[in-house]
């Protein structure tokens, strides 16, 4: 099943591939400075900070964050002050004999997070995972979906992890999350939930392998101890749909049906990127031959899991929307939006509402930013091999668009809609639901 996990640029792929990147970056170097940086990562994970060495090393690497990171971001000090930012990294080098390994790449994590800038983070994902998956309704944390052997959580409410009060660990590891909005730490929780070196680094949890979920359900009371799963390794879960639009899985970067019943073209956009087996271009072309074809009375663009990509992935789509809606003016158009939506997602809004000024937004409020840095690229620490994101452009939809939207550091829907936890568990989408009923 495909998940969201850390998009810092926020894709999967960084998080899911941390363990690839560093060794293509290895691989990539002269034999001789490969193995140089293979023995220092190695001297890092394998020692504590009693070892003057590794405590040399991440230092080295922290140093490294602090006087490269401003040379290469677009605004480094748009949000923190130089001198804040100093601070932060020279008090973490002054730390590293009294910190695990965890607890610096941690407090690394905090820093970079305090930046202000959901595009700009630090990968330390290792690799465990807990066979369970989050999400957040109303403020209270969920199990969406667990291991056969843990389903008696299913749909449970969590309260506490490791005896700590689920509100005070969202708290912490909402200090983690890079973000310019609360709906994009929403979208970000589950994912910091499922990888336990956050909970770890932050002290929640002493025990990396498992920790005790105390969860709420049926209103009863009831631990679980849960083992963390390695990387590589999948958990068996009792859902094993490869597509769920209200958590943010999919099985394809788009796909588009039309509801003969409601006379609606639905199309759901989840990344901007061609697919191997069909472009984007030919793909709309295809989608545009249906509704040329069929009695049409609304077209549904769902962006509620449209993390980024490409952003002119999108131009054959809204060029022929545009054309559409000036010979068909009474065909209406609805924006399904959410927490998901991030980065050129949020150009794709912008891009429909130009093409069809009327388009109806319905859902939650974006995780991405009106206007925000983007255009991310990676370096990776010299020692630990840690990879580092950040922006190298500030875009500003306010600006280049005509349309203007009154949310504040995110872009507000026409029509709000709060999915509950109910809904989910009954197979209801209540935002799908509402655009069809209108």
């Amino acid at each position: 099943m495909r998940t969201k996990r850390f998009v810092l640029l926020i894709s999967t792929a960084l998080l899911i591939c941390v363990t690839l990147l560093i060794t293509v970056t290895i691989c990539s170097a002269s034999e001789g400075i490969a193995k140089d940086k293979l023995t220092n990562r190695e001297i890092i994970l394998k020692n504590d900070n009693t070892n003057e060495k590794r405590n040399l090393l991440l230092k080295e690497d922290i140093m490294f964050f602090k006087q490269e990171l401003p040379k290469y971001h677009k605004n480094l000090f748009s949000m923190i002050s130089k001198e804040e930012f100093n601070n932060k990294t020279d008090q973490l080098i002054s730390n590293i004999d009294k910190l695990n390994n965890k607890q610096v790449f941690v407090e690394l994590n905090k820093i970079a997070a305090s930046i202000g800038d959901a595009h700009t983070g630090v990968n330390i994902w290792d690799g465990y995972h807990y066979p369970l998956q989050f999400w957040l309704f109303n403020g209270n944390v969920y199990v969406v979906n667990a291991d056969n052997n843990l389903k008696e959580m299913m749909f449970s409410k969590i309260v506490k992890i490791d005896g700590i009060d689920i509100d005070i660990v969202l708290k912490q590891l909402k200090s983690l999350i890079s973000h310019e909005n609360e709906s994009w730490v929403l979208a970000m929780l589950p994912s910091y939930l499922e990888s336990p070196v956050y909970m770890y680094g932050l002290g929640i949890i002493q025990n990396e392998n498992k920790a005790v979920f105390t969860v709420q359900k049926d209103n009863e009371v009831q631990d679980f101890t849960v083992s963390a799963l390695e990387y590589g390794k999948d958990a068996n879960f009792v859902n094993k749909k490869t597509k769920d639009v209200i958590i943010g899985t999919y099985d394809k970067y788009y796909d588009y049906e039309y509801l003969s019943n409601q006379k609606a073209l639905y199309f759901e956009y989840n990344v901007c990127a061609d697919m191997d087996n069909q472009k984007f271009a030919d793909f709309n072309k295809e989608m545009f031959g249906v509704i040329e074809k069929n009695d049409i009375d609304k077209i549904i663009i769902n962006l509620r899991n449209n993390t980024g990509g490409n952003s002119e992935i999108l131009n054959p789509f809204t060029e022929s929307l545009k054309s559409y809606i000036m010979e068909n003016d009474n065909v209406k158009v609805y924006l399904l939006i959410g927490r998901n939506t991030f980065s050129s997602g949020m150009f794709a809004i912008y891009r429909v509402k130009e093409a069809a000024p009327e388009a109806i937004a319905v859902g939650e409020p974006t995780g991405g930013a009106l206007d925000c840095y983007g255009e991310v690229r990676t370096m990776n620490l010299p020692n630990s091999q840690i990879p580092i994101s950040y922006s190298t452009k500030y875009f500003e939809f306010s600006k280049e668009f005509s349309y203007k939207n009154g949310g504040v550091g995110t872009f507000q829907p026409d029509i709000s809609i709060q999915p509950t936890i109910d809904e989910y568990k009954n197979g209801r989408d209540a935002v799908l639901d509402y655009v069809l009923a209108d």
